[in-house]
């Protein structure tokens, strides 16, 4: 498939998701059993319960275990009889074509897109969400979230919830950014709220709610330079 027929097609599978939307970024490597991987199936689960789809990619780890809980909560609140339940699919995930073996699609992903390259596959996990939660990660990961950042203090996207989660883990970014980026003037004094970092799901999901709860269902970010 060419490359502007599976973008459209991406586009097509995604739309049929309930919006608004969350992307939750993190390592593919990080175990079932670790504290992050529960931490975001049961933050996926709340968001998920408050109306938002799940969108990962599609892969292990941090990835799954987001997909889990959405899915989790699906099912369970079919099998309560719920009425306010989606009636359509609210856990996806957009991967690259495997070239590799290191990584599959994880279970619990209902509509799974997949691309041939990095950026379009970056494009539509970011065009969808009206926020976003980063797990630890690595090379993946970071490049994710300042992409995400750049595109927001260039003005280029709106202004979104853009939440990490475990301060020791980005305690060097903070260090960074308070010690090195500011004092140097190599960003500005806004541009280091763009971010915020804390230890608890319930503040994440609260940051979620407030900043994207009542946002319209339009794209945040179409790729295309503002005039």
């Amino acid at each position: 498939m060419k490359t502007n027929l599976r973008l459209l097609w991406g586009m097509w599978r995604l739309t049929r998701l309930p919006h608004p939307a969350i992307t939750v970024f993190g390592g593919s490597r990080i175990p079932h059993e670790s504290i992050h991987a529960n931490m975001a199936t049961q933050l996926a689960k709340m968001l998920a319960a408050d109306g938002f789809s799940i969108i990962t990619g599609g892969g292990p780890g941090i990835m799954e275990a987001a997909n889990k809980g959405a899915f989790e909560y699906l099912k369970e609140c079919r099998l309560n009889g719920g009425r306010e339940c989606p009636r359509g699919e609210i856990s996806a995930g957009v991967s690259l074509v495997r070239l590799n073996t290191t990584e599959h699609e994880n279970p619990y992903v209902q509509e799974f897109v997949e691309m041939r390259h990095f950026f379009a596959r970056k494009w539509l996990l970011v065009r969808y969400s009206t926020g976003f939660v980063v797990f630890p990660g690595g090379f993946g990961t970071m490049d994710e979230l300042f992409e995400i950042i750049n595109l927001v203090q260039c003005n280029r996207m709106a202004k979104v919830p853009i939440v990490l989660i475990d301060k020791s883990y980005w305690a060097p970014l903070t260090e960074w950014i308070d010690h090195r980026a500011l004092p140097y003037h190599m960003i500005e004094p806004e541009d280091a709220k763009i971010i915020k970092i804390t230890d608890s799901i319930e503040e994440a999901f609260s940051i979620m709610h407030d900043g994207c709860k009542n946002r319209l269902t339009s794209p945040t970010y179409d790729g295309m330079d503002k005039a």
